[in-house]
């Protein structure tokens, strides 16, 4: 008869590993959706402010030297328009063009300090 050997099995005792809080989970365990959330808004927010930049300098050249007013060339003459009508299209392209100046440093001076904002945010939490 075989006699069959035991061997003596060490029972070890197995800490369980600890448990991360989730302000230390690790970087590549899933999408950070803070960061991706402050970094569109960043995104979001200098395209407005270089869109605003260009339509802000457009809107001062606009008032530098306004469109004239259009004068059809096949009129003939007997009905062509009255000259302080032309002045009056003249000034109202020159009024709107201020308009635009207001409206594009509006939305640059709200746009700005959302992006700056966000963008200290952001870079406190890739630190």
């Amino acid at each position: 008869m075989a006699t069959t050997k035991k061997t003596a099995v060490s029972k070890t005792a197995t800490k369980a590993p600890a448990k991360k809080s989730a302000s230390l989970a690790p970087a590549h365990a899933g999408i950070d959706w803070r960061s991706l959330y402050l970094y569109a808004v960043c995104l979001v927010t200098l395209l407005v402010v270089l869109f605003s930049t260009v339509a802000l300098v457009n809107a001062i050249l606009d008032a530098v030297f306004p469109d004239p007013a259009y004068v059809d060339p096949y009129l003939k003459a007997e009905n062509a328009p009255d000259p302080a009508l032309l002045q009056q299209q003249e000034d109202n392209n020159q009024r709107q063009a201020l308009k635009n100046i207001f409206t594009t440093f509006s939305t640059m001076a709200i746009a700005a300090p959302v992006y700056l904002y966000h963008w200290r945010q952001a870079r406190k939490t890739s630190n």
